[in-house]
């Protein structure tokens, strides 16, 4: 594995929201955040949203913008969630004129992040799924849901789209909700170039081990991005990453050194009472923190992997404490 690390714009942003609505801070302009991100010890991109907001739209002068801070691009996600147009589900949506502006708008992504040079393209299926029993019909959703899928693999095969899970939130229940979910609609769409994103965050709150959904996606070669972030897996807060869930993030890093994974692994947090460029140097920092740690663990790992072969989880423990807490 080799590590890549960035973040989005938006972990400066005001951090507004339904209690604060005015946010939390004041706005930054485009070359405050930049010189922040460029100070930001580890930090290597840019997580770019389409439409581009705040960034020029011309990627060529996005590109020296970046490259001006002596940054880079590394994944785009396209914004489809914010706008009311989008309140029944963009891809799954049985109006065929909302579905297909959301395909539209979503190839225009695909082509602005080849434009980039961006590594894959973020889908987050965010009002794809339902509130209410007897609300929508499941068979139309995920039929137009894997057909929609479907269609943008096939306008950009050389474009990497990831699919990102979660289960809540603005849905009650979202039809791409946890690891298998995803597994299953990329089984049917059947495209060598539609995978999964990793939402570290989103993984907790679905009650999932982390390195075992990573392993899963792993195995199948769809691990095409990685979001980082935490929660008590009761919500999906953004909290700086590594900072609650110690143990099992160690594990998720451990086995993310066998993989041969070399995407992004992007900064997704929220810190509304603290100041932005700390938490967002706290964050990166402790990402960089775990792969240290792994690395430890990696050199150690026949004795590792054999106590797991033979369940012996104290022999395990006693070993990786002595290597990690010193």
């Amino acid at each position: 594995m080799k590590l890549n690390v960035d973040a989005h714009l938006w972990c400066l942003g005001t951090y507004a929201e339904r209690y604060v609505p005015g946010g939390y801070f004041e706005e930054m302009n485009i070359d405050q955040m930049l010189e922040i991100f460029s100070k930001t010890e580890g930090l290597d991109g840019i997580f770019q949203m389409y439409p581009p907001a705040l960034m020029p739209k011309d990627p060529v002068k996005l590109l020296k913008k970046v490259s001006d801070f002596g940054l880079k691009i590394g994944d785009v996600f396209v914004e489809q969630w914010s706008d009311r147009k989008w309140k029944n589900g963009p891809y799954s949506c049985t109006d065929k004129k909302v579905r297909g502006e959301a395909i539209k708008e979503f190839k225009e992504g695909l082509d602005f992040a080849k434009e980039l040079k961006a590594e894959s393209v973020l889908l987050w299926p965010a009002h794809d799924g339902f509130d209410y029993p007897f609300q929508a019909n499941y068979y139309d959703g995920l039929k137009y849901f894997v057909e929609t899928l479907q269609e943008l693999g096939e306008h950009a095969p050389d474009m990497k789209i990831a699919v990102e899970a979660k289960n809540k939130d603005p849905r009650q229940r979202q039809y791409a909700r946890d690891t298998g979910k995803i597994m299953m609609f990329l089984d049917d769409v059947g495209l060598n170039n539609v995978g999964g994103a990793l939402d570290v965050g989103h993984s907790f709150m679905a009650q999932e081990n982390i390195a075992e959904s990573l392993v899963i996606i792993d195995t199948h070669k769809k691990l095409f991005q990685i979001h980082l972030n935490e929660n008590y897996r009761d919500a999906d807060p953004d909290m700086i990453f590594g900072t609650v869930n110690f143990w099992e993030i160690l594990e998720f890093y451990y086995y993310l050194n066998k993989t041969d994974y070399e995407g992004w692994q992007a900064i997704d947090i929220i810190a509304p009472r603290d100041d932005r460029a700390k938490s967002l140097q706290l964050g990166v920092s402790m990402v960089h923190k775990f792969k240290e740690f792994a690395d430890r663990l990696t050199e150690h790992a026949g004795e590792i992997d054999g106590n797991m072969e033979g369940y012996r989880f104290v022999d395990n423990m006693e070993l990786i404490r002595k290597l990690v807490l010193k």
